[in-house]
């Protein structure tokens, strides 16, 4: 247990220091952002901003707060499988891009050590993101004001968030396979863009219950799609071959950098 918190920390501290730490802050500053501009310009329609994106605004339906949190729930749905899945690329990929895999095999732990203390941080990185993005779009709401404000509204649109973020973000494990397995960030980058668009096309003709990376858009109200036993097996599966595939190729692959 030792090996593993100290492995966890040494993860974390590459990630503080390293540039990503802060463009994924700004990247999932971005969701709330959006989110309160097209507030803003619903509530303001014939304002300097109109015109095309007022237009655009429309998708956010009314300038309420259920409306608001709705938008961000959305966003969060897709946003959420592209942040958390870049970072676990990153996690994973750098090794390989770096040339530092070999150097982590010299810690006095083994690879499955190393593997999970990456998923701790990834994990810790992750939900740090999610309340930095909540807080943020909070401040926005409260700065924009929109009609029909309730801490009910606000604590749900809240836990939906926050709900949707946690069943995103077991969706990496599959990811870092592909960082590992391709051992870099194009693999797994390519994997991400295959799910998002795999994930519409399911919705589309009918099979979005059955697709893991649309559970959280369902559980938000996006997808119209009811999940299926079937459906949370398969989300359940998926993120445990990911976990398997990804300790046994850091454990018996052939590690040549």
């Amino acid at each position: 247990m030792n090996g593993l918190l100290i492995a966890a920390k040494i993860e974390w501290l590459k990630i503080k220091k390293a540039r990503i730490f802060m463009i994924s802050v700004a990247a999932v500053c971005l969701l709330p952002c959006v989110c309160a501009l097209f507030l803003a310009i619903l509530q303001n329609p014939n304002s300097a901003a109109g015109g095309i994106l007022a237009q655009k605004a429309q998708i956010a339906g009314a300038a309420d707060w259920i409306s608001y949190f709705g938008l961000l729930n959305e966003m969060m749905s897709v946003g959420g499988i592209l942040i958390f899945g870049f970072i676990a690329a990153w996690a994973f990929g750098r090794e390989y891009s770096d040339r530092t895999a070999k150097d982590l095999f010299a810690m006095p732990v083994t690879r499955y050590i190393i593997v999970l203390a990456k998923y701790i941080a990834l994990t810790v990185w992750s939900l740090l993101l999610t309340i930095i993005a909540l807080v943020v779009a909070v401040a926005l709401g409260l700065l924009i004001n929109p009609p029909e404000f309730s801490f009910a509204a606000l604590l749900r649109g809240s836990g939906i968030f926050i709900i949707s973020a946690l069943l995103t973000l077991p969706l990496i494990t599959p990811v870092s396979f592909f960082a590992s397995f391709g051992k870099g960030y194009l693999s797994p980058l390519g994997f991400i863009i295959f799910t998002i668009l795999f994930a519409q096309v399911a919705e589309i003709v009918g099979i979005g219950g059955y697709c893991p990376w649309n559970l959280s858009a369902v559980f938000t109200g996006v997808a119209k799609d009811d999940v299926s036993a079937a459906g949370y097996l398969l989300y359940v599966f998926l993120i445990l071959l990911g976990l398997a595939a990804t300790l046994a190729w850091w454990r018996f692959a052939d590690q040549k950098n």
